[in-house]
């Protein structure tokens, strides 16, 4: 005859209350542990594909513009240098700029007849291919920036200091890469029509609690951008 917890002993009750409790934090701390692994497992797979399209542009290209990671970085040093550190914003920001810089770039040397970059096989590559190679390394670094966060998020989840995913923000931290990239590419044609050179904005794409979220997450597990 099965014994129901309610008629046991107390001292019965309190262990299986506990062994239950037991099990279902057990239970939760392994589908923490499961889905860091799939985290980590899915931001190697980003660095894998990083390099593959890095490399990839290093085969095709006889000449090569900067990468689009290594303008981002020289901005985000010299931020450094100002104000001694930077955060999240700053990091939208820096991409934002870098896309609209090589854009412009791109398009300077197509208009001014400057040799143009090549394929492996000598062809010449127009300005719509290396704007397509240019969107390819953005999306890129959006792919790797979200990934690292949600990494970093999914760490302090596991450690107990945070309760939940925050889903919400780290969506909304995709986005603001893309409103940053819109915002800048105005920004280029407006100065391109007032002859100046675009410079860095101190805009801020998203709600302050993102911001505040995010930054933490650094804090956690280091710089998000070299995760």
């Amino acid at each position: 005859m099965a014994i129901g917890i309610s008629k046991a002993p107390a001292h019965l009750q309190q262990g299986l209350t506990c062994n239950r409790e037991c099990l279902k934090s057990q239970g939760s701390q392994d589908k923490n542990q499961k889905v860091f692994q799939k985290d980590t497992f899915e931001i190697s797979q980003l660095s894998n594909q990083r390099e593959s399209v890095m490399d990839n542009m290093k085969h095709r290209m006889v000449q090569s513009a900067s990468s689009f990671s290594d303008r981002r970085a020289e901005i985000l040093k010299e931020i450094r240098e100002e104000k001694g550190s930077y955060d999240c914003s700053d990091i939208v920001n820096a991409c934002g700029l870098s896309y609209a810089r090589l854009y412009a770039e791109i398009e300077q040397r197509h208009e001014n007849g400057q040799e143009p970059y090549h394929q492996a096989d000598g062809t010449s590559l127009t300005k719509e291919e290396e704007i397509e190679w240019l969107d390819m390394q953005y999306e890129q670094e959006v792919a790797w920036q979200k990934s690292c966060a949600r990494i970093a998020a999914q760490g302090q989840v596991f450690q107990g200091t945070l309760p939940e995913m925050p889903t919400k923000e780290i969506e909304e931290w995709e986005d603001s890469f893309y409103q940053a990239k819109d915002v800048y590419m105005k920004l280029y044609r407006e100065s391109r029509q007032a002859g100046k050179p675009i410079a860095l904005q101190n805009n801020r794409f998203g709600d302050g609690r993102m911001y505040e979220m995010l930054n933490r997450f650094r804090n956690f597990q280091g710089r998000v951008e070299s995760c």
